[in-house]
């Protein structure tokens, strides 16, 4: 049987007013959108009876949030800065320290090898024409009388010849003047002897091959007096603190020559205690005996003093650097 369609029934279409027609109109947002429902909030519990309420955390004001370092950190600060510089500083000198120091030991040992090659070249050791010293005469005599020339005297009275300088007065200090300030082993003495040695050293071919290996900043010519222009070819060699360097020289050998020396006048080399060795250190002594027979050269290290005064006398500064240990 045919049952009447009705709008009831549902069996209409989608768009016939059915089932379907009315869910959707039933869901159908209206224009402008759902209306917004406000949330409840959940009340704050009240504190409990006798508690203490919440702490509440203050807010930090602008001026507090800014706020700097106090003079106390910043005091900190500074001395752990000037501690740090202080350490630096202590260690880059003992490091420049030691470096300058090796620069004068190599030095003098070039300048100790050059003296032994210029002995083996001329096959005799290097001749120096001491003073008398305690009782010991001077040792000039014999070679004078084979009319032998030394190669350094004990008081040079002219510069090196062929140095083109007639006199020492002609130079500048320290070969004209004696430098007492600070300085009180300096005389013209040893600075004379040891421009002489220099000299000889350079003019031989052998060893003066090895003193080419020095840097020319070692050496120094000397300005003649009273005029800044010009260096003479006097020169001298200095240490890593702008000081000569002189040479020390050993006494001829003892007992030589039909000379008796007495024997507190003989050194454990058997040589005899000369005037550069022993001498007062006014008239160019250290106060320091060579050994077998060997020029001894000498730095006055960082004080720049070969000696200092003990007393009434003068020994042996204790920085001074050595070609050997005398």
């Amino acid at each position: 049987m045919h049952r009447p369609t009705s709008d009831r029934s549902g069996g209409g279409g989608k768009g016939q007013g059915g089932h379907f027609g009315r869910q959707a109109r039933g869901f159908a947002a209206p224009i402008g959108g759902f209306p917004k429902q406000s949330v409840p909030t959940k009340p704050a519990e009240p504190a409990a009876e006798g508690s203490a309420p919440a702490p509440v955390k203050p807010k930090r004001s602008v001026k507090e949030r800014k706020r700097g370092f106090t003079l106390l950190e910043m005091l900190v600060v500074i001395g752990i800065i000037v501690l740090l510089a202080s350490l630096v500083l202590a260690v880059s000198s003992s490091v420049i320290r030691a470096s300058e120091e090796r620069t004068t030991r190599n030095t003098l040992e070039v300048l100790n090898a050059a003296t032994e090659e210029y002995e083996r070249s001329m096959d005799r050791r290097v001749s120096y024409q001491s003073t008398a010293n305690g009782g010991s005469p001077m040792d000039n005599a014999p070679l004078a009388a084979n009319a032998l020339r030394y190669d350094v005297v004990s008081a040079p009275t002219v510069p090196p010849i062929g140095s083109g300088v007639a006199a020492w007065s002609a130079l500048g200090t320290p070969y004209s003047a004696l430098i007492a300030a600070g300085l009180p082993a300096y005389s013209t003495t040893p600075f004379k002897r040891t421009t002489h040695l220099i000299w000889a050293l350079t003019q031989s071919p052998s060893s003066g091959a090895l003193m080419q290996k020095l840097p020319d900043s070692i050496f120094r010519g000397v300005k003649p007096a009273g005029t800044s222009a010009g260096f003479t070819t006097v020169r001298h060699c200095v240490d890593s603190w702008d000081t000569p360097i002189i040479a020390v020289f050993p006494g001829r050998e003892a007992n030589s020559n039909g000379y008796n020396d007495p024997v507190n006048n003989i050194d454990a080399d058997g040589t005899i205690k000369c005037d550069s060795e022993t001498a007062t250190a006014q008239n160019g002594g250290l106060g320091v005996s060579c050994k077998s027979r060997k020029i001894l050269w000498v730095s006055a290290g960082n004080d720049s003093r070969f000696t200092i005064q003990s007393g009434s006398t003068y020994v042996p500064s204790t920085d001074n650097l050595y070609s050997y240990e005398p």
